[in-house]
């Protein structure tokens, strides 16, 4: 009876080891720069740990209660992944660049989401830190700020010291109060197309349209929208084979096309 108990405690231990050793390959993530798959031996798409990026870029993300949950999160998602991606995608090491993601508020703290969830607050107006890029998502908490003198005022300073202002939704209303997007193209959440645009009589909105980029100034159309902004956005800056990266890490089917958008003909914007 023994040598049996024996028997199978050692059958249950291999049988385990097996199990180890056939997960460990499957996983297409790597631990290093150009990290293989143990597997197949091509080069891993992944780096859970990557060494640091040769330059990183802050991009800070105005919250306020009520904003939409994925107006900020779906671009935090493709700018906080840019540190993932292998050095070949970059063209090479010394290209990496990676994001600093900081969210930012009138006060410090938490700030309630449009959906329930609490976001925290990192910084608030006055302490702030210089930006490379800034997003402004949109929600049911953009309309009464449209009137906020504190919240537009910090945006208009970021005119001039921010290299790209990016927009989601009616997040557009915001930088069109603060007179941001005046004479320039823009666009907006085409379901809601009329009272977003309400606060921007001098801009010129475009009915049709994903995205609109005016090089310092990037608007999208509602919610998801502003992920394929992100992805064009990143292609710009950094070439398309990194934003492709993105998109097919996220298994996002990401539109390409900045005059797709079918919403306008369901909102009955154009015909």
């Amino acid at each position: 009876m023994k040598r049996i108990t024996l028997q199978r405690l050692a059958l249950r231990l291999a049988l385990a080891c097996m199990l180890l050793a056939a997960a460990l390959p499957s996983a297409v993530l790597a631990q290093g720069p150009q990290a293989q798959s143990p597997q197949t031996g091509e080069l891993a798409m992944y780096e859970v740990h990557p060494e640091l990026a040769a330059r990183q870029v802050t991009v800070g993300v105005l919250i306020f209660p009520g904003f939409e949950m994925l107006d900020a999160y779906g671009p935090m998602e493709m700018w906080g992944s840019l540190k993932h991606a292998p050095a070949r995608f970059w063209g090479g090491t010394e290209k990496r660049v990676s994001a600093r993601l900081v969210t930012i508020a009138a006060n410090r703290g938490e700030i309630v989401s449009n959906q329930g969830p609490k976001t925290v607050a990192d910084y608030s107006y006055a302490d702030a830190p210089r930006l490379d890029y800034l997003l402004v998502p949109g929600g049911s908490g953009a309309v009464p700020l449209v009137h906020d003198a504190g919240t537009l005022n910090w945006l208009r300073a970021q005119v001039g010291k921010t290299k790209i202002i990016m927009s989601v939704c009616n997040g557009a209303s915001l930088l069109a109060a603060a007179g941001i997007l005046d004479g320039r193209p823009a666009t907006t959440n085409k379901m809601a197309f009329k009272a977003s645009t309400a606060p921007g009589p001098k801009v010129n909105w475009v009915k049709q349209a994903r995205w609109v980029d005016d090089g310092a100034v990037v608007s999208s159309s509602g919610v998801s929208a502003g992920m394929d902004m992100t992805l064009a956005v990143i292609a710009r800056l950094y070439g398309q084979p990194i934003s492709d990266w993105l998109a097919q890490i996220t298994e996002y089917d990401a539109h390409r096309d900045p005059a797709w958008d079918p919403f306008a003909v369901k909102a009955g914007l154009i015909r």
